[in-house]
Parts: structure tokens; C-alpha cells; sequence
């Protein structure tokens, strides 16, 4: 059997996984139910999996030859009361499948069952990797590698289905594709009078608002206009009663950039404006810094081989550059350790809803699953092809 007719063979069934995860979805770390499902799919392929930490799942299609690739797929869900109005949408009330992940494991099952007959034509071994907690810090990309999963590997693949892009695109290129994702907090510190005499006081509140409007001149007037950066401010928190001058005040928000110098210096910069921002109004003020995720930088042999590769599919998808966003992906963290690419599959619906990722309405094409499956597949031919 072909592989064309072996990926037809397999896409209902890939289908059927993907649905019946959808209805059972499970928070980073709680993936459980996820991983025994996945388990048992690779024993029913003749795989061998392990359980290199609670939730996270591997296991290796030993083919001849030395190189060694590997492909992920992520498994968790998202704190979401899910109004996609799918048939079969989630069955456990503030959970759901928001962002793919879903079908990224099924995808990485169905490339599995395509790939396990081929095993002697691989020229080399292919490594499962279902990994828990995406969604959640510190990620459990970090975990696994630290468990081995990445010992003896030569490349990583990964992708992400995404509900905006056109079912039947890939988007794939070299260089940065998705930004360090960092988080911070801004505690102010003033003091609480009476509302009727503020002149007794220090409004954290008013020095914080001044904080949010102050932070806009980061981007605009401390960095590089050649560069690209983002300070976002998610809450703003402050007071205690409508008649009392704040004495607290507390902000969190992100930081998003691309290079490691644009990273240090919004970090450096927040700081420093919300210091002397809440000084200038009497208050004190304490920031805290928690790095997030690291860019997604693709490496260029390899992801110009794997977009090379997909042009000469029979679905003649449209490849496409990804330009840069500033989402986050703890996926970095496998291509800072091995080169690699991570590509993006459009699986806009049918009816053209643009619902963005992490939405209680996103949905997703299930056309796009036989493409994914064969991108899968292909990715890791095409990197074992470029040997150890």
C-alpha cells in the first residue's frame, strides 16, 4: 500500500481519536486519562511505550540506520467552558481542547501508523514524543528533556494546527517563528487615607495607572525601531473600598520579543519605568520577572528540507513563510537542544470563522488531518535523510 492510500486508510480513525480526546480533555499535569489512551494506541501499533514522567508518553519506531528524529506532539487542555457547538464538544464542564492539541495528538498517532509498516525504509528510528503541559510554566517540554526523551536525537519536528490559517496551508521558514514569552508583576506600595482628604496619602492607585500609561514609551522610546518587542499590561488591581485612597496597587502583564537582547532589555526597562514612575508620586514599588518561554527559532537546513519536501506532495499544499508571532511555544526548548523546525497547518473551517486560538468558540477543519499526518510522516523522512 501506498503511503497516500495507507494516510486514506488511517484519517477516520484519526478522525475518531481526535473526537473522543476532545471530549475527555485534561489540564497540564492531570493528562492521565490522555496518556493511558495514547499507550494503548501505540500497543496496538506493536510500540513499546514508556512513561518517562507522570503524564508524558514516548516510544520509538526502530527503523535501519543510525539517525535518529523525533516528533511531538503536546496533550493538554485549557481552563475553558467550551461553546464551539461541535457535536462533540467537551464532556468535562471548564475544560476543553481550545488550541489543537487534540489533534495534534491524533495527527502524531495517525503519522505513527503510517510510518510502523515502513519501519525498514526509514533509514533510521523516529521517536514519539507526546508531551504534557504546554500550556502551563514552566512547561513539560523541560521535564521530558530532562527525563532523556532528546538523548541520541539527531533533529525535531513538531506543528501546530492553527484555526486562522486557510485549510491546506503550510506555513513553514527559517529563523524566529513564535517570541520569548515572559510574565511580570508590578506591586505599588503607597499609603491609605480617607478619600476625602487624598492629601494625606499616596494612591497606589493613581501611581499605578500612571505606570500603565508610562510602560507604552517602552517600545516606542527605548527600543530599536529596527526591532520588535511587546509590553502588555493584563490586570490592573487596586483599593479596597470607594471611599479609600489606595495604599496597594498590583499589575501583572508580558513581555514578548524575539532576540535574547530585546528580552533583557524590556525587562530592565519595565522595571526601571515603574520605579520611577511610582517614586515620582511618593510610592514604592517591586517588580518581579518570570521568564517564560524562549523563542521558536527554526533552524534553516532543516526547515528549508521539510518545506522543500511538501511541495512536492500530491495534496499540493500551499507552502508558505511563517512570519513571525508573537505567541508563545515551549517547544523552543527542543531546538535549543537539537536542530529542528516547528510548522504551522492551517485548518480554518469551512465556513470561513476566523476564532482565535484559546477561545470557548475555536474550532478546527478536520480536513486538514490527512495533511498533517502526511507533513508528519514526511518531516521525519525527510531529516532522516540528512543522516546523524
Amino acid at each position: 500500500m501506498d503511503l497516500t492510500s495507507a494516510i486514506a486508510q488511517v484519517t477516520p480513525q484519526v478522525v475518531a481519536w481526535r473526537r473522543d480526546l476532545h471530549r475527555h480533555p485534561e489540564l497540564g499535569g492531570q493528562e492521565h486519562r490522555t496518556a493511558d489512551f495514547i499507550a494503548q494506541r501505540l500497543r496496538e501499533l506493536g510500540l513499546e511505550p514508556k512513561r518517562p514522567t507522570a503524564t508524558g508518553v514516548v516510544a520509538d519506531i526502530e527503523g535501519d540506520g543510525p539517525a535518529l528524529v523525533a516528533l511531538r506532539a503536546d496533550m493538554d487542555g485549557l481552563p475553558l467552558l467550551e461553546a464551539s457547538g461541535e457535536p462533540f464538544s467537551s464532556e468535562r464542564p471548564g475544560v476543553m481542547h481550545a488550541c489543537g492539541h487534540d489533534a495534534h495528538v491524533a495527527m502524531l498517532l495517525g503519522a505513527a501508523a503510517v510510518l510502523c509498516p515502513r519501519r525498514r525504509e526509514l533509514g533510521g528510528r523516529v521517536r514519539l514524543i507526546f508531551q504534557p503541559s504546554e500550556e502551563r510554566l514552566p512547561g513539560g517540554a523541560l521535564e521530558l528533556i530532562e527525563a532523556g526523551v532528546l538523548q541520541g536525537v539527531d533533529r525535531v519536528f513538531g506543528l501546530h494546527i492553527w484555526s486562522t490559517l486557510d485549510t491546506g496551508v503550510i506555513a513553514l521558514s527559517p529563523g524566529p517563528v513564535m517570541a520569548n514569552a515572559d510574565e511580570f508583576r508590578i506591586r505599588v506600595v503607597g499609603r491609605g487615607t480617607h478619600g476625602a482628604e487624598p492629601h494625606r496619602g499616596v494612591d497606589a492607585a493613581v501611581a499605578a495607572c500612571a505606570i500603565v500609561v508610562n510602560l507604552q514609551a517602552v517600545v516606542s522610546r527605548r527600543l530599536d525601531p529596527m526591532e520588535t518587542g511587546v509590553v502588555t499590561v493584563g490586570t490592573v488591581a487596586a483599593g479596597t473600598a470607594f471611599n479609600i485612597v489606595a495604599e496597594r496597587a498590583e499589575l501583572t502583564g508580558t513581555l514578548r520579543s524575539f532576540t535574547p537582547e530585546v528580552r533583557k532589555l524590556l525587562a530592565r526597562e519595565v522595571d526601571s519605568c515603574a520605579r520611577h514612575t511610582a517614586e515620582a508620586f511618593g510610592a514604592t514599588c517591586e517588580f518581579e520577572y518570570r521568564p517564560g518561554y524562549p523563542a521558536v527559532v527554526n533552524h534553516a537546513a532543516e526547515a528549508r528540507a521539510v518545506a522543500q519536501a511538501c511541495r512536492d506532495f500530491p495534496e499540493r499544499p500551499r507552502v508558505e513563510e511563517q512570519r513571525p508571532m508573537m505567541g508563545g511555544e515551549d517547544f523552543a526548548y527542543y531546538l535549543e537542544a537539537v536542530p529542528g523546525a516547528f510548522a504551522f497547518l492551517g485548518a480554518r473551517p469551512d465556513d470561513g470563522a476566523t476564532v482565535a486560538h484559546h477561545s470557548p468558540h475555536t474550532r478546527f477543519n478536520e480536513r486538514a488531518f490527512p495533511l498533517g499526518v502526511r507533513l508528519l510522516a514526511s518531516a521525519a523522512t525527510t531529516l532522516l535523510g540528512m543522516g546523524p
